[in-house]
């Protein structure tokens, strides 16, 4: 290496990955935060397109999980608007809720404002967006990380409170994964499914051969031992 010169660590998108790490996020999803990282290596004005898509992305599977369709004519700061409103955003059992609400208000706000904010960059500079004369102001590498890096925390906080929010209370869509106590129970009380030799699991068995049951099976496992949000209410939001 030249003398002078310094290496640059390719970008990450750390909280994105984290999630990724614990098995939570879906292959499409994946898929984005590749491509922001990709981006940024090699086409930055790309990245601002694609940060803004990772945020809609999650925002839309969210509302999906738990039964409610995202309106086509929402922008990225509605549709992140319409999915924390539904979401439990505080801590469970928090000893003081009102003042960590309005922190949390405040947050989303601040939130908010970065979705408007890449919305405005992805509009006036993202390489796809509507194209451009290719002699217009461009921005840099520096401005392109600041998008993957706010579309990174956004995304990342809200997947992981949401699928935090789903091992207690079941949405429209149950993910085996994330429930693993009541699959070990399920397994403990009922026999093994052999099949052509093969030895199945019960409750991978029935969470494949039958969704509804599997989850009425685990809404009376998580009722009996009083794990539900059920009384708790999410933060709602002014439009």
């Amino acid at each position: 290496m030249a003398k002078g010169s310094t290496a640059r660590d390719p970008f990450q998108m750390h909280g994105s990955r984290a999630v990724m790490v614990d098995g939570l996020m879906s292959p499409v999803i994946e898929q984005q935060v590749q491509a922001i990282e990709n981006a940024l290596e090699s086409i930055p004005d790309f990245a601002f397109d694609l940060s803004k898509t990772l945020v809609e992305s999650v925002c839309k599977t969210v509302l999906a999980d738990i039964g409610h369709t995202a309106d086509s004519k929402w922008d990225a700061p509605r549709l992140l608007r319409e999915t924390t409103n539904r979401l439990n955003l505080l801590p469970r059992g928090h000893p003081d809720p009102a003042k960590a609400r309005n922190s949390i208000e405040r947050t989303i706000r601040g939130l908010l404002q970065t979705i408007q904010g890449l919305c405005e960059l992805r509009n006036d500079y993202g390489m796809a967006s509507h194209g451009r004369d290719h002699l217009s102001a461009r921005l840099g590498l520096r401005q392109a990380t600041l998008a993957a890096q706010s579309a990174d925390t956004i995304a990342s906080f809200v997947y992981r409170v949401h699928r935090d929010a789903l091992i207690r209370t079941p949405g429209e869509r149950i993910y085996y994964e994330d429930h693993a106590d009541f699959n070990d129970s399920f397994d403990r009380e009922n026999e093994a499914v052999r099949v052509g030799g093969v030895e199945l699991e019960p409750s991978y068995v029935l969470y494949r051969a039958d969704e509804e049951a599997y989850k009425a099976a685990l809404n009376e496992y998580l009722t009996e031992n009083g794990d539900t949000d059920a009384d708790e209410e999410p933060v709602d939001q002014e439009s």
